[in-house]
């Protein structure tokens, strides 16, 4: 599977958005070892040691900005010729007060968890048109909805939806779109202690190996998932299903 995967990503264009010290991180490394050029996109522009090179280049913006998509974008294609995978990795979670969020803040995060995925899909699959590609979202499992934040769930339960219609609207195009719904996930990235499965027992442990969530990013990305559009996987150990 490891071998077909990396034969149908050899050579091509991915573009990770949203990348930080955790599951960001983990999924750019996972698509360099699938032997993918790599444009790692996040606000800091942070290579997290990695060297780039003529394969890995790191980018700045902010994805909540669609203008910055915009931009950014033009830069990946200028550097690489084109764009064949994107992740979208980007979203907050945080605490608001009081019952019911006020309005505005209810808003902000929704135009964080939700929207910047929609400007991430509307952006990147313009240049995908004319020969097809994958865009994988990461959104949340409804097991982490237990006693969450009102705003927090309804961004990230939006997502499904999301990614549904996008699937639709773009499946003309050969443009899959499919989401990752993670349960919760360990912030250190921990690709070398991991790579290639050594994993804890599922009993041992809830919280996730980012590299948990890259794997399935990639398989999602690849041609090995040629059958899969439209859907929502959940990567929880299960939880989900309690």
């Amino acid at each position: 599977m490891v071998d077909l995967i990396r034969d149908s990503m050899a050579g091509k264009v991915a573009v990770i958005i949203g990348v930080g010290p955790g599951q960001g991180i983990s999924t750019v490394r996972m698509f360099i070892n699938f032997g993918a050029k790599v444009a790692m996109v996040s606000r800091s522009g942070n290579t997290y040691g990695l060297v780039p090179s003529s394969t890995i280049k790191a980018y700045k913006a902010d994805a909540t900005d669609e203008k910055q998509l915009v931009a950014v974008r033009d830069r990946i294609i200028a550097d690489y010729g084109g764009i064949d995978f994107v992740v979208s990795n980007v979203g907050v979670w945080e605490k608001l007060k009081g019952e019911f969020p006020e309005v505005n803040d209810f808003e902000r995060i929704l135009h964080i968890n939700l929207s910047s995925h929609l400007s991430v899909i509307r952006t990147f699959s313009q240049p995908m048109k004319p020969a097809g590609g994958s865009i994988v979202l990461v959104g949340a499992s409804r097991y982490i909805f237990q006693g969450n934040d009102l705003a927090y769930n309804v961004s990230k339960s939006a997502i499904e939806e999301l990614v549904r219609k996008s699937a639709e609207t773009l499946r003309q195009y050969n443009i899959r779109v499919n989401a990752v719904m993670p349960g919760s996930v360990g912030k250190e990235d921990t690709y070398y202690k991991v790579f290639p499965f050594n994993f804890t027992k599922l009993s041992e442990r809830k919280e996730l190996e980012p590299i948990e969530v890259a794997m399935v990013s990639a398989f999602l990305a690849s041609e090995m998932s040629l059958g899969i559009d439209g859907q929502c996987i959940n990567v929880d150990r299960g939880l989900n299903s309690f």
